[in-house]
Parts: structure tokens; sequence; C-alpha cells
């Protein structure tokens, strides 16, 4: 027989299970599921429900969004249906400007997902989509949107993160400064939280209280404030669970009653997972209730032991971004296995202009709708807000050991609980202790004349109290200690072992395998190729013309070992480099290609320095680099008198992927005649599968579009220099690009970046 106390506990458990089970009905209707599992294609009709989210600049199909939504019908086999299948979409670049509710019709193919969650299928659009724009409520909050967003980026100095902080709109905002916001833990600034609902209701509740409006009706105005933010912003899960959370955090701040709050707390996570149990595997949402719940059961203790020792108002800026660090750490080392080292500060220097940066959005909403011309003003004073933040992003993100590795999976995680749990226990220690009067709990007598007077003893003449509140027992006799004073070794201790343990990580602790396959490093004017063979080891071809721009590169992709090093030809924009790209490495063979007699020195001398001897290459040189497969096409003068452009190494390069093998060709600066005479003495390459194709001479025109036209490539790769004076790349060379559908990826755009290969599709992602 089931006990009384776990009625509730098995109620909450059958509604959250009989809510998870029909959502899995519907989601499952309809004949989407057939489809997925015969890899058939169809035309979906698709509700959009969610924001684009950019996944990578450049890749097969261009530059890829990913997008939620539900099919509501489509066509399968000829026949129509109905349906109500919740997926995500994977798009090139027209999904990325799709709003919320708007209606696509598209052909295309649906795959199962790679990930648990609400979606129950990927699907890949085969056309461009036929797009019926919202309207209604959903198409006026999307315009609005769409007005503050345009008006927030014409000041681009704060790096497109207004509309971030005020709406979570993420769609403009520099990829720069989000990866500096990611490792200094400010991320959830530009996502719309708890702390983002709360400042809405308090600023409406406060501003009606202002004008003198009732209680009540300040109260209900202030939910009305909130139900309109929520329509603004989207009521999608995430939104809703930071509405019911931010309520939750202004209840307790208003009761200062914790108990009513963790029972809130608990009644509204059943609530939420009985209307959308998927949320229980979406790490916003567990991370929104371990931060909620450390604020109502260890906020408040952990305000009363720092405002020993400063004061009330520091002590609680303090506590609210540290009592969250220490419930959310564990979950967040499984999502990125490091520790920002300055979170607590950055999160400190930036709380301050937060409330004033929702406000100052919110009123520029506002304005947009009753007076625009004070729209501008409103966001160009919120602006002053995003810079600092911004700032505080950039400096602290660039500090010393900003990032400390962590230990990955359960071992990382149950490391930052038992840390979090030994900073709980120590504080609680100290406020038992200070409220005994000692730190040890020392049973010294209290001086008589220091004890608090009596409620009689209070009564002044006239039969009056004094208003002011006596203050704690202070204790006398040698051994009292102020409890400022007590937390210093305690607390000295706790920085030493925080500090020995990031050393050990930093030295201990491997970085996560790389994924990537190849890497263009941004060496200016020039060209400096990186492919991946195994851990820390790989084929480098060129290197640019300045050795600590290669350096660093292959200091940033952490190669220790160059397997091989292979100059295409001898141009010091292709070989200038070479001493920072033997620095410190091991280098195992070294090629070169040349129509020249002889070798600059600089190239021998680097071959000196790495105790390696120079081969030169020739259409019969095998080069053996495994798991790569790497074929010389085409090396060194071909006739008398060859242009030293003409003479470079041309390299058919398979890598293997767990998909199928991804061809890669590297062209040097190979020339118009050369290219053609290439084609013609290898007739196979024509029709063979070229995945990706490095452009000849940085793009320029001389390398003419014949090898673009025959190869048609899915993906160009330029090196090429940021406002270099030779006009490169040519437009001619772009227009034969779009025009046989490849998408390109430059480093004059983009600097250095990894190819990657996520689900047999290539992704380009820009490295610091």
């Amino acid at each position: 027989m089931l006990p009384v106390q776990g009625i509730a506990p098995a109620a909450a458990l059958a509604l959250v299970l009989l809510a998870a089970g029909g959502s899995l009905a519907r989601a499952e209707s309809g004949p989407v599921s057939e489809a997925v599992a015969g890899s058939t294609p169809f035309t979906a009709l698709l509700r959009i429900s969610g924001e684009p989210v950019a996944l990578g600049v450049g890749s097969f199909g261009g530059e890829r969004f990913m997008v939620d939504a539900e099919v509501t019908g489509g066509v399968l086999r000829g026949r129509v249906f109905a349906a109500a299948t919740p997926v995500v979409v994977l798009g090139s670049e027209q999904w990325g400007h799709l709003g919320r509710g708007d209606t696509v019709r598209v052909p295309g193919t649906a795959s199962p997902p790679d990930r648990l969650g609400r979606a129950t299928a990927v699907f890949v659009p085969a056309s461009a989509p036929t797009i019926e724009e919202a309207g209604g409520r959903l198409g006026y909050t999307g315009d609005l949107r769409g007005r503050f967003r345009d008006l927030s980026l014409r000041d681009a100095r704060d790096g497109g993160l207004l509309p971030g902080m005020a709406l979570g709109d993420r769609t403009g905002m520099d990829p720069a400064l989000a990866e500096a916001m990611r490792t200094t833990g400010l991320t959830h600034l530009t996502a719309v939280s708890g702390a983002n609902c709360s400042y809405v209701v308090g600023f409406a509740y406060l501003g009606l209280r202002t004008i003198r409006v009732p209680r009540l009706v300040a109260a209900l105005g202030a939910v009305v404030a909130l139900v309109c933010f929520v329509m603004l912003v989207g009521p999608e899960p995430s939104v809703l669970r930071a509405a019911v959370m931010g309520s939750i955090g202004v209840a307790a701040v208003l009761s200062g009653r914790g108990k009513v709050s963790l029972t809130v707390l608990l009644v509204s996570v059943i609530a939420l997972l009985a209307a959308d149990p998927w949320l229980c595997v979406s790490f916003a949402f567990i991370l929104s209730v371990l931060a909620t719940l450390g604020l109502i059961t260890a906020g408040p203790m952990v305000v009363r032991v720092l405002e020993r020792i400063m004061p009330r108002f520091i002590a609680q800026l303090l506590a609210i971004p540290l009592t969250a660090q220490m419930f959310c750490t564990p979950v967040l080392v499984l999502l990125q296995p490091t520790l920002p080292l300055y979170s607590l500060p950055a999160n400190v220097l930036a709380s301050p202009v937060v409330p004033g940066i929702t406000l100052l959005g919110m009123l520029a909403v506002l304005a947009l709708v009753a007076a625009p011309a004070l729209a501008h003003p409103l966001i160009t004073a919120a602006h002053w807000g995003t810079r600092w933040v911004a700032g505080v992003s950039d400096v602290l993100s660039t500090a010393p050991a900003a990032s400390l590795p962590w230990p990955t999976g359960a071992a990382g995680t149950v490391a930052a609980v038992l840390g979090a749990v030994l900073l709980l226990l120590l504080l609680a220690r100290y406020e038992t202790a200070a409220r005994r009067g000692s730190p040890a709990g020392s049973t010294e007598e209290e001086d008589p004349r220091l004890r608090p007077p009596s409620a009689s003893s209070l009564r002044l003449r006239g039969g009056r109290r004094p208003t002011g509140r006596a203050g704690p027992p202070r204790r006398v006799g040698p051994g009292a200690r102020p409890f400022a004073r007590s937390l210093v070794r305690p607390v000295a201790i706790a920085v030493a072992v925080c500090i020995a343990g990031g050393l050990v990580l930093v030295g201990r602790s491997a970085p996560p395998e790389a994924r990537w396959i190849l890497t263009m490093c941004d060496v200016g004017q020039g060209d400096g190729i990186v492919v991946r063979t195994t851990e820390g080891h790989a084929l480098v071809v060129d290197v640019g013309p300045d050795p600590e721009a290669i350096d660093h590169c292959l200091d940033t992709l952490g190669i220790q070992v160059i397997d091989a090093l292979v100059i295409s030809h001898l141009h010091e924009d292709h070989y200038g480099g070479i001493e920072g790209a033997v620095r410190d490495r091991t280098v195992s063979a070294l090629y070169y290609s040349t129509g020249e007699s002889s070798l600059p020195g600089v190239l021998a001398d680097a071959a000196g320095s790495a105790g390696v001897a120079v081969t030169r290459l020739t259409d019969t040189t095998e080069l053996d680099l495994p798991p790569l497969a790497v074929d010389v096409l085409w090396a060194g003068g071909h006739t008398a008198g060859t242009e030293e452009n003409d003479s470079s190494a041309v390299l058919e390069i398979l890598v293997p992927t767990s998909e199928r093998p991804i061809s890669v060709l590297l062209l040097g600066d190979l020339e118009e005649q050369a290219a053609a005479t290439l084609l013609a003495e290898q007739p196979d390459l024509a029709g063979s599968t070229v995945d990706v194709l490095k452009i000849a001479h940085h793009g320029a025109r001389n390398g003419g579009t014949a090898l673009i036209e025959a190869l048609r490539p899915r993906l160009a790769l330029i090196s090429v220099g940021s406002d270099n004076g030779y006009g490169h790349p040519h437009a001619a060379t772009l227009e034969a690009l779009d025009s046989v559908g490849t998408a390109t990826a430059r480093t004059d755009q983009l600097g250095s970046f990894t190819l990657d290969v996520v689900d047999s599709l290539l992704e380009i992602h820009r490295i610091r």
C-alpha cells in the first residue's frame, strides 16, 4: 500500500508521464515517421515555431541555419496528409530570415534526429522554400522585433548585443563577442531568462505604484506587462519557463518566505513538465531550475555570510551570481568541459547595468508602437550599458587562464558537485559560528554592558520606544575575533586549493579531441593549409610570408609534429614563413616543387634547423601519410621556361570520415594554361567528385575558371589577404563559383577557420 507521503509524488509522476505519452502520440501521428523510416522525399507544409539559429559560415549548401518547425501537412507519394509533427529544419541562408508563425512549403527529406528531444526528425529542404509570412499577432510582434533589431544594429559598437539582452534575439550578434561571453560566463545575459521577466514585473509594478495605483491593480498590471513581454519575445517553452521562474523569484523577494517559494518552484516544475514533457531534456530548463533553487534555498544564507564582511548591497550583488554558479556548474561542465575563471567578477561587473538595459529596451519597444521618434534616443542610452557589458567580456576573456580545462563526463560532474557542496558547507559552518557569536563556538561570557536591553528598558520618556533595532550581542575576551578576520584562513586555503587544482587541470587535462579535418590559416596574402592526420600531427602545405602568423595558427591547433611540410612553389608568399612553421616542432619530411634550379636560403636554413632533408616533388612522388591518401597530380616544370606559378604542386587528398572519404584538391598558384594541361593529362579528374577545392592564386583572374566549371566543387577555399592591392579574389572567379552553386569560404572575411565534418556535411568554424 502506498504511504500517504508518496501520493503526491506518484500523482505528479503520473501526470507528467501521461502528458509525455500524449505528446509522443501526437508527434508520431501522420506519415512523417514513414517517410523518415524509408528516407522518402516528400513535400512538407511547415509552420515555423522558433527563431533561426546560425550553425556556421560556409558549408556544402552555403551558410546553414537551424530552425524549429512543425510539419502541419504535405504530400507523400501523391497523397495529401495532415500532421502535427515537430521537426528541426537544416536550411540555407533563406531560412535565416524566417519568423515565428511563417508558413513554408518545400520538398525535402527527413532523417532521424541525432539527439533526444521534442523534434522527431531532421528535415533537409531540397529546394528554395515558398514562404507565406505570418499575420495577426505573430506577424505584428515579429515586425516589431525586426524594427527594434534593425534600429539597434545601426550602432555596431556593442557587437549586436542589445537585441539579445532586451529580447533574446541573437541573430545579429558578433560571433567573436558571443565566444567571449561564453568564456566569461555571460551568455545567459543574451537569452530571455527569469531575470528579464523579474525586471519587467518589478518595473511595471513600481511604475504603477509610483503614480499611486492601488496595490492589487498594480500587481495585475505587472502580470499584464509580463504577458505582453512573453508575447513579444515569443511564447515558446523556454520563454514560458523563464516567465514562471522569474515570477517565482519575484514572489520570493517580496514575501521573504523561502519554504513557500520552494513549494511554488516544485509545483511550477511539475506544471511545466506536464505542459511540455520535453523540457526534462532541455539544458536551459535544467539550468533555470537549478539557479532558482539555489537562490531560494542557499541565496539568503550566502547573503548573510557575505554581509558580515561587506555592505549588504554588495553582498546581495555577489550572492546572486555566486549561488547560481555553484548550483549550475555541475551541468555547465557537461556542455563545455571548462571552468570560466572570471565568471563571478564578470557577472558582478555586468549586473549593475542589466536592469537599466532591460528597462530602456522595453521603453524603446513601447516607443516604436506609440512614439517612434523616441525609440532612437532610448536605444542610444541602452547602448552605453551594452558596450560596457561587451567591454567586460572582451577584456576578461583575454585575461590569463580565462577558461581552465575541466574533466569531462561523469568525473567532471562529480568533481563540480563536490566542490559546490564543500563551498556551501564552509559557508554554512561560518554562518552558524557567527550566530553563536564566535567562529569556533567559544563560550566566553558576554559582557552584561553589551547585552541587548529588554523591551521594557527601551521605553523613553513619554512612553515611546526607539525605532532602531538592537544589534547582535558582542563577546569580549582574549579569544574573541571579528567574523571577517576569522574568514581569512579558510578563504586563503580555499583559494590556494582552487589555484592548485586549476594548475593541475591545466597541466594534466587533455583537450577534447579535435573534429576538424582541414584548417586554412590566415597568413595574410599567401597560403597556409593544415590537414590533420592524427592528434597533434598534420600535413602542412605552404606557410605564408610571415613566420609568426603560421606559428600562431599551428600553436592554436596544437600541432606538435609536421608529418610532411610541402612548399607548393618557390614564391615568398608560400615559403617565407617556414621558420615559424618548424619552430619547436618535429618535422618528418620536407618537400617542394619549383621550376627553378636553386633553393632559397631561408628554405635550406629551415631544413637544416629541423634536421630534415629537402626533397623535390615529381609526379611520381609518394607521400605516405596515413590515414590520408595523398596523390601528387602535378609538380615541377613540365616544359622549359615554365612560370613558377605553373610549377605549383597540385595535391589530391582523400580524408576518411565515418560517412565517406572527403576529396580535397589543392591547386597552389596554378594559372589558366597549366590548368587546361592538367585537365588534359588527368581525364578522370573532370568526372571525379571533388568536395573541396583550394582556389588557385588567391582567386586571381589568371587562374581561369576551367577547373571550377569542370569539377563543380561543393566548397571553395580562398586564402587571400584583407584589403590586398591585387584585387584578389577577382569578380570573374567569384561569379564562376556562384554559377556552379559552390559555397565559398575566404580568410580575408573569416580569418583562420577549420573545416569540420558533421553528419556527412561540411561546416566552417572560425578560430580565434
